[in-house]
């Protein structure tokens, strides 16, 4: 009987061990659980989170954004290839032109912005003389699609004689996407405020959430603006032509070798300054030397009477 006993507390602590085992396996499954799904993408590979709305390279590979879901913070892949990228472009172009063509020229400036779906948003002119001849310079400011900047570049630089020529080109793909989902979570933080704002019962409350709704509507405006102005810069690629009728030395060209520079003028005037100053000195000593030797021969005569008294007095005493 004892023995059956004794095997019966066997199984027993022995049933009471594994319970305990697997209880303990299924809390640390649990466990691991709640904590990869704070990053999980579609395809159940565990992504690194980073606190904050959306990252991404400037490729555009490898984005998510942050995204609430059940009271918890979850990142979501953006699939490669949702977002276009952002370049702008900017460039400049300086041309000489034959005498008297220059408002020929102005108006196929023109027409080339329109061919290419863009416009002249500024432009200046004036009338230069040199040699005694009369020639007119200016600058138009293009804006025409991004895509087509290469061919407004082309087309201009058949114009005339090419002087000089610059482009240059800026990525904010990286930049454009960030503000992107900075403005979805700054979205969500609106609404949330406002469902506070509905639920809100105490006016102490209510000025609370105003305030801080009030900072979330500026974030908002920030980022908005933010992105229209991104967006204008990289649909227009801006081109600024320069245009000179004038010849070799005439405007807008480098100026000549002979006219001064501004180092050599700050010589110039520091030799003048030097000059001036060393001819006050000259003209204060001519005017003090003289004042001081009177003021010495004054103050020589005047011990001399002090003497001559101080003896005349012991002699009548």
């Amino acid at each position: 009987m004892k023995t059956r006993s004794g095997r019966s507390d066997s199984v027993t602590l022995r049933l009471i061990i594994l319970a305990v085992v697997a209880v303990l396996a299924v809390a640390a499954c649990s466990s691991d659980d709640d904590a990869s799904m704070l990053a999980v993408d579609d395809g159940g590979d565990v992504a690194e989170a980073e606190p904050i709305a959306e990252q991404s390279d400037a490729s555009g590979e490898g984005a998510y954004r942050a995204v609430v879901e059940d009271g918890r913070v979850i990142f979501e892949n953006i699939e490669p290839g949702t977002f276009d990228a952002k370049i702008i472009r900017d460039g400049s172009v300086d041309i000489r032109i034959d005498p008297g063509a220059f408002g020929a020229t102005a108006g196929q400036i023109r027409v080339i912005a329109s061919d290419l779906g863009g416009y002249v948003a500024s432009g200046e002119s004036r009338i230069e003389d040199v040699d005694d001849e009369r020639y007119a310079v200016g600058w138009f400011t293009i804006k025409v699609p991004t895509e087509r900047f290469d061919e407004a570049v082309s087309r201009v630089e058949q114009l005339g004689e090419r002087v000089a020529a610059q482009v240059s080109s800026q990525d904010v793909t990286e930049e454009y996407v960030d503000l992107e989902g900075r403005l979805s979570y700054w979205r969500d933080q609106e609404q949330f405020h406002r469902r506070l704002l509905a639920e809100a019962t105490t006016i102490q409350d209510l000025v609370t959430i105003q305030t801080r709704m009030q900072d979330v509507l500026l974030t908002i405006e920030q980022i908005e603006g933010r992105l229209r102005y991104l967006d204008s810069r990289t649909a227009y690629a801006t081109l600024t032509v320069g245009v000179s009728e004038a010849p070799d030395g005439g405007p807008g060209v480098p100026a000549d070798p002979a006219d001064p520079n501004p180092i050599a003028e700050a010589f110039e005037q520091a030799g003048e300054v030097l000059l001036a100053t060393v001819s006050f000195i000259i003209i204060g000593g001519a005017v003090a030397i003289p004042i001081a030797m009177l003021v010495l021969f004054a103050y020589a005569v005047l011990r001399l009477s002090q003497r001559a008294v101080r003896r005349q007095c012991p002699a009548e005493g």
